[in-house]
C-alpha cells in the first residue's frame, strides 16, 4: 500500500495523548523511560497529564491527588552523567507523584578517542569505586550479589521489565524523529500504531518501546514547557551558551567527544572527574582537531578495500572491530557507488556511526 503524506486538522499534543491514552488501554503497565534530557521530560508530565484525565469522573472537574495513579518511572544511571542531570533526575524522583526505578548496572558502552570506537564498561567493577566518575547513589538498583553479567542497551529491556512482572509493558520514550534519519525511520516502518514497536531481545517479548512524541519538533518541545510552567534541566541552557548540541548524553560518545573541551565551560567539576577516570580523553582533546581527514580520506576512502583496511588497521578493540567489520560487510551486501560510496563509508566508520546499520547516502 502506497503511504501518502498529509496534513490533518489536529496539533501534536492533542495527537500525543491520544497515543498515550491507547497505550494505557493496550498495556498492563506504562513505564517512562527517563534520562532527564528534554524529550523524555514531556513525556513524563504527559502521561502525568493522561493519568489525571483516566482518573476524573466524566462530568467532573479536577480529581484528588490520592486518587491518581503515580507514573512509573525508570532512569538508566550511565555513570559518566553531569551533576546538573543527576540532581534534576533526583528531584523528579522525590516527586510524590512519581515512582521511579534507578538502575546502576554494569553498561557495555563506547568511548571515542581520536577518531576510533573503544569498548568501555559504565560501573565496571574492574575500574573499580576510587576511579567511578562519581559514587553510585544509595536508592540505586544493582546487580544480585555474585552476578556477573554487563548489561547492554538491548538486554537492559528484559533486566528493567522483570521488575515490574510478567504482563505487556509500554516502555514510553522521548524519541522524535526530527533528531535524526535513523529515528525518522523507525518512526515510519510500520503502516498501523508506527509509535509501538517490539524490543530487539527475544527475552523481552512482553515489553513494546513506545514513541508517543515521535512527530514533535524541538520548538514543540519548548512551547509545551513555556505553556506550562515546566523548568528543564539547567544544563541545556549551558550548552547553549558554550555552543554546544543540547543533548544529554555521556560525553564519550561519538558526537559528543567531538566537542569535549567544552564540557570544561559547561561542566567543569565533571570534566575533572571524567578526565581522571579516562585520562585518554586529555589527549582526544589537545590533538582531534588535529586529525588530518583529508589525509586519511585520501589514503584509505578512494575503494572499499581501503574502507576495510582502515577498520583493521585503526580498531583495536575486538568488540568493536568485531561490529564495524559486520557493519561492512552487512553494508558491502547491498554497496553501490550512488549508495555507499567508499569515502562516505568511511566518513561512517570514523565517525563512530557503526553501533546500527549504516544508512545508506541520502540521494542530493
Amino acid at each position: 500500500m502506497a503511504r501518502v503524506k498529509a496534513d490533518i486538522d489536529t496539533d501534536v499534543l492533542t495527537e500525543a495523548k491520544k497515543r498515550i491514552h491507547h497505550i494505557f488501554d493496550l498495556f498492563d503497565r506504562v513505564v517512562v523511560m527517563f534520562s532527564g534530557g528534554k524529550d523524555s521530560l514531556v513525556v513524563l508530565h504527559l502521561v502525568r497529564e493522561v493519568l489525571i484525565e483516566r482518573a476524573t469522573p466524566p462530568g467532573k472537574v479536577g480529581v484528588a491527588n490520592d486518587l491518581i495513579p503515580k507514573v512509573d518511572v525508570v532512569f538508566r544511571d550511565e555513570e559518566l552523567i553531569p551533576d546538573e542531570v543527576i540532581n534534576f533526575v533526583d528531584g523528579y524522583r522525590r516527586q510524590p507523584w512519581v515512582r521511579m526505578l534507578w538502575f546502576t548496572v554494569p553498561l557495555a558502552s563506547s568511548k571515542y578517542v581520536m577518531g576510533v570506537s573503544h569498548s568501555y564498561i559504565q560501573w565496571d567493577p574492574a575500574r573499580g569505586p576510587d576511579r567511578w566518575v562519581r559514587p553510585k547513589p544509595a536508592w540505586g538498583i544493582n546487580l544480585e550479589p555474585g552476578d556477573t553479567r554487563v548489561m547492554d542497551q538491548y538486554t537492559m529491556d528484559a533486566f528493567t521489565a522483570s521488575h515490574y512482572g510478567t504482563g505487556k509493558i509500554a516502555f514510553l520514550t522521548g524519541i522524535r524523529a526530527a533528531e535524526s534519519l535513523i529515528r525518522f525511520r523507525a518512526s515510519v516502518n510500520k503502516l498501523n500504531e508506527n509509535y509501538i514497536n517490539a524490543v530487539t531481545d527475544p527475552a523481552a517479548r512482553n515489553v513494546n518501546l513506545c514513541k508517543p512524541i515521535f512527530d514533535w519538533e524541538e520548538d514543540d518541545v519548548f512551547r509545551y514547557f513555556y505553556d506550562r510552567g515546566i523548568k528543564y534541566c539547567s544544563l541545556y541552557d549551558l550548552q547553549m551558551w558554550s555552543g554546544g548540541s543540547m543533548r544529554v548524553s555521556t560525553p564519550l560518545h561519538a558526537e559528543a567527544a567531538k566537542q569535549f573541551d567544552r564540557i570544561k565551560a559547561t561542566a567543569p567539576d565533571f570534566y575533572q572527574r571524567v578526565t581522571n577516570a579516562f585520562p585518554e580523553m586529555l589527549a582526544h582533546e589537545r590533538y582531534f582537531k588535529e586529525l588530518d581527514r583529508d589525509a586519511l580520506m585520501a589514503r584509505y576512502g578512494q575503494s572499499y578495500a581501503g574502507v576495510r583496511t582502515w577498520i583493521e588497521e585503526n580498531i583495536q578493540d575486538e568488540k568493536q572491530l568485531a561490529l564495524a567489520l559486520k557493519r561492512y560487510d552487512s553494508a558491502m551486501g547491498r554497496a553501490t557507488m550512488e549508495t555507499y560510496p567508499p569515502d562516505y563509508l568511511l566518513g561512517a566508520f570514523m565517525s563512530g556511526a557503526y553501533k546500527r546499520e549504516i544508512l545508506p547516502k541520502a540521494k542530493t
